[in-house]
C-alpha cells in the first residue's frame, strides 16, 4: 500500500504579498471635514453655529472610506427621511438637516469669512413618498460621486469649491413637502463663463436637469 505523502507549509504555493499602496498616491491635496447639521424637535437652535458639529476628518482615500464604510449616512435612509418617518437622535431629539464636506478651516455656514460673497449652485429633488426608495439609491451615488470627484479635484475650478451638501428640505409643516437638494460652494473670483461651466457640470453629473445659483451673504 502506497504511503499518503502530507503535505507540509513548505508544499503550500502562495501568492507573492502584494506590496502597500504609497500614501501619496491616494492623498488628496488638501484636508477635508465631515460636518452634520441639526434641527431639534424640543428647542429652537436660535445660534446657527451651534446646528453643525464637525464628526471627522481626512486627508486621503483610504481614511475617507474607513469613514464613510462605517457611517450610517452612506445610505442617506438611515439618517435622513426615508418615505416614512423623520429621525431623531441624542437625547436633545436632533434632526439630522445636511450632510456637509468641507475643506478643513471652513465651516458649512454662510458667515465664514472663506464662504463670504461666493456663490452656491443648488439642485433640488422634489419627490413623491412612492419614490423615495428608487430616489435614495440614485442620490447615494450622486452624493458620494461629487464627494470624490471633489475631494479629487476633478471638478472644473477645484480649487475654488470650499465645500458641498446633503440637505434634507423636507417640511411637513407646509403640507409635507419631501425634497432633497445637493450643493456646491464655491469661493469668490470665479467669472461668469467659469461659473457657468461648473453650473453645466453640476447639471450633466448630478442627475439634475435645473442648477440654481445664489450668492453668499451673511
Amino acid at each position: 500500500m502506497e504511503e499518503k505523502k502530507t503535505k507540509t507549509t513548505k508544499d503550500i504555493i502562495t501568492p507573492e504579498r502584494k506590496a502597500d499602496i504609497p500614501l501619496n498616491s491616494v492623498q488628496f491635496s488638501k484636508t477635508w471635514t465631515f460636518w452634520e447639521t441639526y434641527s431639534s424637535k424640543t428647542k429652537k437652535l436660535t445660534n446657527y453655529s451651534d446646528s453643525n458639529k464637525l464628526i471627522f476628518k481626512w486627508n486621503d482615500l483610504i481614511t475617507f472610506f474607513q469613514f464613510w464604510n462605517k457611517y450610517p449616512g452612506n445610505d442617506i435612509k438611515n439618517i435622513l427621511f426615508d418615505g416614512i418617518n423623520l429621525k431623531y437622535f441624542f437625547n436633545e431629539k436632533y434632526r439630522v438637516t445636511s450632510m456637509n464636506i468641507f475643506q478643513e478651516g471652513i465651516q458649512p455656514m454662510w458667515e465664514d469669512e472663506s464662504n463670504k460673497g461666493g456663490k452656491y449652485f443648488q439642485c433640488d429633488y422634489q419627490i413623491k413618498k412612492d419614490d423615495m426608495e428608487d430616489f435614495s439609491k440614485l442620490a447615494n451615488i450622486h452624493w458620494k460621486k461629487l464627494a470624490l470627484c471633489t475631494m479629487g479635484g476633478s471638478i472644473p475650478y477645484a480649487d475654488y469649491i470650499n465645500g458641498i451638501r446633503f440637505v434634507d428640505k423636507t417640511d411637513f409643516d407646509r403640507g409635507k413637502i419631501i425634497m432633497f437638494r445637493m450643493e456646491i460652494w464655491v469661493r469668490k473670483g470665479l467669472d461668469k463663463n467659469k461659473l457657468d461651466e461648473l453650473k453645466k457640470y453640476f447639471s450633466q453629473n448630478l442627475g439634475c436637469p435645473k442648477v440654481v445659483d445664489k450668492d453668499i451673504t451673511a
